[in-house]
């Protein structure tokens, strides 16, 4: 089966970020119930929106629509979701887009599952919102997303440096890219940060 989840795993419209560990949780849903039949109907399903997303002319808010994309195995619907919310990217439907993404990251959060898997899923989750937010220029929804986030690791830090300081706030932008700086960094990774850094007043 897992041969099976592998090629399927090769739609175009998939993000590569969470494609390795979406399939580790998949594995791990497949290794736990191979032997029950609820998960060979959870299969069959997730092959079946997987065909619907792979048809070129397909719109994503259509398929939002039209299709259930809820499954009782984590994995099956990280999956899913994420496939259809980049395929929103694509169109740039960024609305539906944001929606899924942070409908995922509140999923993994609370999502039980090893910290190292976790940590890596919502970084790319994060990762998506933020970006997402600088698209629509929405700052007040953005700021309020970082603020509200107690992740904390480099990454994080040099997106939201990179978010106020797209949205011109020096002083905010400034505090997250000094806290990125304080991770074990080489002299390259520094020198691009510190390039990327407002001029202080």
């Amino acid at each position: 089966m897992l041969d099976r989840i592998l090629d399927f795993l090769k739609n175009k419209y998939f993000i590569g970020g969470v494609a390795l560990v979406a399939l580790i949780l998949v594995g791990s849903s497949v290794m736990n119930y191979y032997k029950e039949k609820a998960n060979e109907v959870e299969f069959k399903k997730f092959v079946k929106i997987n065909e619907e997303f792979a048809i070129e002319e397909s719109d994503s808010n259509e398929l939002f629509n039209k299709l259930d994309l809820d499954f009782d195995s984590f994995g099956y619907e990280l999956i899913t979701k994420t496939v259809l919310a980049k395929k929103a990217v694509d169109e740039e439907n960024f609305d539906l887009a944001l929606s899924l993404f942070l409908e995922m990251h509140q999923l993994v959060k609370s999502e039980r599952m090893s910290t190292t898997t976790k940590n890596i899923l919502e970084e790319q989750y994060v990762e998506n919102v933020i970006r997402l937010y600088m698209e629509k220029n929405d700052f007040n929804n953005g700021s309020a997303f970082i603020k509200e986030n107690t992740m904390n690791s480099l990454r994080f830090h040099e997106l939201a440096g990179d978010f106020y300081k797209f949205f011109e706030e020096s002083e905010d932008s400034i505090f997250h890219y000094d806290k990125a700086l304080t991770f074990d960094l080489d002299q390259a990774q520094k020198n691009i940060i510190n390039l990327k850094k407002p001029k202080e007043e």
